[in-house]
């Protein structure tokens, strides 16, 4: 397994900055994040999900993707997917122009996640349906003829917050046109899931792995005395999933995917996160 970044995790470089700190931290493997930053962020103190000094928007990414490649390429580095904030229930347009960035800068796939459910009790099998037609009909018309494949990020909060809830929706597709980002950072919000287990549900599925970073702390007890949580970015050594074994499960399974580092936790600098989680997933691939 080869490293990369998420451009997610590197809001306060510029695209040069970002290709140079890559290239002295040995990576392989770089993910566009081409997003809109919104108005009450532009201006703002540079964050991983707010304003970014790389503004690369989804229009740009068609634009100029092809030249961005190819100033990745020269420093030795492949582009490997992009991560819009989009939503398999997003307008065909939105979809179709992530599409075309992602087929102009060649980067192979793009992250569209299933579509929020209802907050209330709701008629989950009617849900599935409903998001299995929706994906087959944008993988028919709009991404399979770029030659561009969509992947679902385990991530929580959505419909794919597990690898059995992820695999749902994948088990109704080929591999080829529909993938999974294997997130394991957001796996410490689940509870306890077994490595092995996870990996073996998902493997023929697995397009890249998210990789970074998450503990749970505990701000104090709320009015009927029960322990409240909380979740901080953190090293991949603090990380409550012991990381050693999920590399091993990916290893033992024979997973090539990429391991894509996203490190967000607070207050250092990109480069600091970068090096040490490179240098430790090193030290445990070796």
């Amino acid at each position: 397994m080869k490293l990369g970044v998420t451009a997610v995790m590197l809001p306060e470089l510029d695209f040069e900055q970002q290709i140079a700190l890559c290239v002295k931290t040995g990576l392989s493997f770089y993910q566009y994040r081409p997003r809109q930053i919104s108005l009450e962020q532009r201006g703002k103190a540079f964050s991983y999900w707010g304003n970014h000094q790389f503004d690369l928007t989804p229009q740009r990414l068609v634009n100029e993707g092809a030249a961005m490649t190819k100033r990745l390429r020269a420093a030795g580095l492949e582009p490997f997917g992009t991560v819009p904030a989009i939503s398999v229930d997003s307008p065909d347009e939105m979809i179709a122009l992530h599409v075309r960035g992602a087929a102009v800068s060649e980067a192979g796939r793009i992250r569209c996640n299933p579509p929020g459910y209802p907050k209330i009790a709701f008629d989950y099998p009617k849900y599935l349906a409903a998001t299995v037609r929706r994906y087959a009909e944008v993988v028919e018309k709009i991404a399979r003829p770029a030659g561009i494949k969509l992947v679902i990020e385990t991530h929580s909060i959505t419909a794919a917050a597990s690898p059995a809830l992820a695999w749902n929706i994948l088990r109704e597709f080929s591999p080829k046109d529909v993938g999974a980002i294997f997130d394991i950072a957001n796996f410490n919000r689940e509870g306890e899931l077994v490595p092995r287990l996870a990996v073996a549900v998902l493997r023929d599925y697995i397009d890249c792995v998210h990789i970074g970073g998450l503990r749970r702390v505990s701000p104090g007890r709320d009015e009927w005395g029960c322990r409240k949580i909380e979740h901080v970015c953190c090293a991949l050594e603090e990380a409550d999933g012991y990381i050693p074994n999920w590399i091993a499960a990916l290893k033992e399974a024979k997973v090539e995917a990429p391991l894509i580092i996203e490190d967000y936790e607070e207050g250092i600098s990109s480069e600091v996160r970068l090096t040490r989680a490179a240098d430790l997933l090193r030290r445990l691939l070796e």
